[in-house]
């Protein structure tokens, strides 16, 4: 057991915040053991510094993902605000009507651009920019999608349910023990707010725009939200053939602005442009149509044809018997009274029962006409004083129960109620008896059904299925948490509370009103009137009304600084109020999750250093710069100071320092004296230094001697470095270092050069002396020659008569010689051939001899000697015979 123990537990509860999301709060309880502070605080000193930066490690680790989670989880309203004036401009540009028609549509943009203003029915969420969203067709109300998923199929679901518990229960009997099969309801799903019926099919499974041409609308900031920005192209309503115009947008089209030619209803007037959407005018005419009376015209003003009103001038008429007259309306002239007819027929006895009807049409007496007894199967006829008797049949009329025949004799009068006992079921169907059929049975059972709000009986007496609605008053606690439901008791969740809650600024002079229960959700609303605080510095600070601290003051503060004590006005911040953060360096922690708390306070700070900017010559005058007015003390800029040194030939290295009169860029008092060599460069081809010090004009000549070769390299001269390098005179140099022998080159003809020692090429190889043969072309005739005369090209050497012979001698001699091997070559052939026609041709006959014995080995061994000496002939004639072709 360790004595100084600690407990901790972590409570994970999910806490709304103010936009609707959820995030999760750490709560740390730590429950010390008795002795464990005391332990802990005399024990501090000698923990292990591991241990403690463990603790750090592990509290550092537990705070940033503390901060990340709240990030995570952060407030819906927190969304920046949108400017709505341009995107509202560009939804409605394309709508060239009255403004007025555009208040139902301009509202619903409005919901669907403020964050939260459109609250979801289901969740009594609001609903964001960003959020996935349903749109009913008829009442237009935003719902979250996955809410009214779960709406849908949860009514569907439970339609479902109950379609299959009555199912057991198909029907019921009526009075009359009829089986009445159950109405079939459909399965549907309502929208939460106007109950406007759905199928199944048409539950939302995909976010699309208002429009519905496309899925999953991305949030832009410069279109309505959930919208696609295209042209809504939705057919207006009513149906006129023309569509919206409008961008994608939520709520109805408004009605259609396009212009129509029409006249006016009563058709008198000429053609007139109005809008569509009006369909029809009037003009101021009064219609003077023939009324149906046929003695009026009609007085209203421009109408359609066909709906003139009756006419209803007064004056008095008689009725159609003319007992009676009354001031009437001119359409209801024809009228009837309520008197009786009462005149005598033609028999003289009986009268006419009519009501009011025109004179002289009473007709016949119709008790002289051909009559039946009452049950009507005998007909007979008779005078009209004589009255018909029953035949005394039975009556079989059809009785009121529309099953059973009346059995009396024939009577006048109506039958009776039927008397015929037959099994009856009640309206329940439960329970049956034996009654007269023109009685109703209920038995005392009492319904034990739901009603339509699943949660209370029916417990109606012999209930017949159809069960009434509930009536009581569903009384549940709605959403706001303040209001209860006043409506009937019903499925599902309640309606949302109807109710305005007021949400007001900080002055209480800017209200707005939200939906009952979203008071806390809801951001105060912006007031532009002044804020009524009173300024915590010396300036006035005129800002709106807010919520929180009022914002510190941006201006500059202008009063004299008193830290620098200058002349200038302090241009920094007002910091007469600044917030700032008290850190308390004695604070130690308890444990090792405590966190040290933030103190802040608000305080008066004392004025900055002056910071304007004032011109300051640097100490050696190389520049004028802007230098804060807190320090203006002349320093060293950094560069060298550069004054031209007594040498004349180097200026002062040292760092910018301080001299009598920095205009002047000599070398004054506290620059470096020059203690370099001569460095000055030395004439083109000595490389040996001047050995004077640094030194202002020209340096001596060089003295050093120096060896070097000729200019044909066989003889080495020897010259003070001075006299060759220091003079210009090229012609000098030349024969300074020319041995004065033959130059030892060759020209490009290849003869030597016949100039003295020199350098560089050669001179005038072309005028070149010497003797060279030459011959003519043929070779024969040899003389010598000046080489410039042969290299210029200008001498031949020309064939003479001794040179055309010898080629003349040369060409027979070449003939000659071929000839004799011409001949030489066709004797050659001629043996060749002679000694295979000798060998091969054609031989004399000889005398047949005797057969002798020959052994087989023997004559094999011959035939293949002599075929082979044919091969080999004939493959050396073949050569021949190419080698002569060739």
């Amino acid at each position: 057991m360790k004595s100084n123990r600690e407990t901790t537990s972590v409570n994970m509860s999910k806490k709304t915040l103010a936009g609707g999301k959820n995030a999760w709060k750490v709560e740390k309880t730590v429950t010390p053991t008795p002795g464990a502070m005391e332990n802990f605080t005399g024990g501090a000193a000698k923990k292990n510094a591991q241990e403690q930066t463990k603790f750090a490690q592990v509290q550092k680790k537990h705070l940033e993902a503390a901060k990340k989670v709240v990030k995570e989880y952060e407030s819906s309203s927190d969304e920046e605000d949108v400017v709505t004036a341009d995107i509202f401009e560009a939804v409605l540009k394309g709508y060239d009507g009255d403004n007025n028609d555009l208040r139902k549509t301009h509202q619903y943009l409005e919901n669907a651009f403020q964050s939260g203003a459109a609250t979801c029915l289901i969740c009594i969420g609001g609903i964001k920019r960003v959020d996935s969203i349903w749109s009913c067709t008829t009442c237009y109300c935003f719902f979250h999608l996955q809410c009214i998923q779960r709406w849908g199929n949860d009514n569907v679901a439970q339609k479902r349910l109950r379609q299959a518990d009555e199912a057991t229960s198909p029907g019921f009997y009526t009075n009359r023990g009829e089986f009445i099969p159950r109405k079939v309801i459909p399965i549907t799903w309502d929208c939460p707010q106007c109950r406007q019926s759905y199928i199944p099919e048409e539950i939302p499974r995909k976010y699309v725009c208002f429009c519905g041409k496309e899925e999953n609308p991305p949030f832009h900031p410069w279109l309505v939200p959930h919208s696609c920005g295209e042209i809504c192209q939705r057919l207006l309503e009513p149906v006129c053939g023309h569509k919206c115009l409008l961008l994608c947008h939520p709520g109805p089209c408004p009605p259609c602005p396009q212009t129509i030619s029409r006249t006016c209803e009563c058709g008198k007037s000429a053609l007139r442009t109005i809008r569509c959407s009006t369909k029809t005018w009037r003009c101021q005419e009064k219609c003077q149509r023939i009324l149906s009376c046929g003695h009026h015209k009609c007085d209203m003003p421009c109408h359609s044809p066909d709906s003139c009103k009756p006419c209803s001038r007064r004056s008095v008429h008689s009725c159609q018997c003319g007992k009676k007259r009354e001031e009437r309306n001119c359409s209801e002239s024809i009228w009837q009274c309520d008197a009786t007819c009462n005149k005598e027929y033609d028999c003289g006895r009986h009268r006419c029962k009519k009501i009011c009807h025109p004179p002289g049409e009473c007709g016949e007496c119709p008790q002289g006409l051909p009559r039946s007894c009452p049950c009507g199967k005998q007909t007979s006829v008779a005078p009209c004083s004589e009255r018909i008797d029953p035949c005394g049949d039975s009556c079989l009329k059809q009785l009121p129960c529309g099953d059973h025949l009346c059995l009396d004799r024939c009577h006048r009068g109506e039958c009776g109620a039927c008397q015929e006992i037959v099994e009856k079921r009640c309206r329940c169907g439960l329970n049956v008896k034996q009654l007269p059929c023109s009685k109703t049975f209920s038995c005392e059972t009492k319904c034990k059904q739901q009603k339509d709000c699943t949660k209370h009986a029916c417990n109606r007496k012999c209930c017949d299925g159809n069960c009434p609605p509930c009536d009581k008053i569903c009384g549940k606690t709605l959403a706001c948490g303040k209001h209860k439901c006043k409506s009937n008791c019903h499925t599902g969740p309640c309606y949302p509370c109807n109710l305005k809650a007021q949400v007001k600024c900080r002055c209480s002079k800017t209200v707005i009103e939200v939906p009952c229960g979203r008071e806390r959700k809801t951001r105060p609303p912006k007031c532009h009137l002044p804020c009524k605080r009173a300024s915590k510095c010396h300036h006035e600070n005129p800002h709106n009304c807010h919520q929180g601290d009022c914002p510190p003051c941006t201006k500059k503060c202008a009063l004299f600084n008193d830290t620098t004590k200058c002349s200038h006005l302090c241009e920094a911040k007002c910091h007469d109020a600044v917030l700032i953060k008290i850190v308390d360096k004695n604070w130690r922690p308890a444990g090792p999750w405590d966190v040290q708390p933030e103190v802040t306070e608000i305080t008066k700070l004392p004025h900055p250093k002056c910071e304007v900017r004032v011109p300051v010559s640097c100490l050696g005058g190389h520049e004028i710069i802007s230098w804060p007015c807190y320090d203006t003390v002349p320093r060293s800029c950094g560069r060298l100071c550069d004054r031209k040194l007594k040498c004349g030939n180097h200026k002062c290295e040292k760092e910018c320092h301080t001299v009598e009169d920095p205009g002047v860029w000599e070398q004054q008092k506290g620059c470096t004296e020059c203690r370099e060599e001569c460095k000055k460069k030395r004439p083109h081809g000595c490389p040996h230094p001047c050995k004077r010090p640094c030194h202002p004009g020209d340096c001596d000549p060089c003295t050093i001697s120096i060896k070097t070769a000729c200019h044909c390299a066989l003889t080495q001269i020897i010259y003070k470095c001075g006299d060759l390098n220091g003079n210009s005179d090229t012609t000098a140099k030349e024969d300074k270092l020319s041995c004065g022998n033959r130059c030892i080159k060759n020209y490009p003809c290849g003869h030597r050069c016949t100039s003295t020692c020199h350098s560089g090429s050669c001179p005038n190889p072309e005028s070149c002396k010497k003797k060279v043969k030459t011959s003519c072309k043929c070779k024969t005739k040899k003389i010598e020659v000046a080489c410039e005369k042969l290299r210029s090209g200008s001498f031949v050497v020309a064939c003479d008569e001794q040179c055309k012979e010898k080629i003349a001698q040369k060409e027979r001699e070449f003939q000659e010689r071929i000839e004799k091997q011409r001949k030489e070559e066709a004797e050659r052939n001629r043996q060749e051939l002679e000694e295979f026609e000798r060998k091969f041709g054609k031989k004399k006959p000889k005398e047949r001899k005797k057969r002798e014995y020959v052994d087989e080995k023997t004559t094999n061994w011959k035939i293949i000697l002599t075929l082979s000496v044919i091969v080999v002939v004939m493959a050396v004639s073949g050569y021949i015979f190419i080698f002569n072709a060739q």
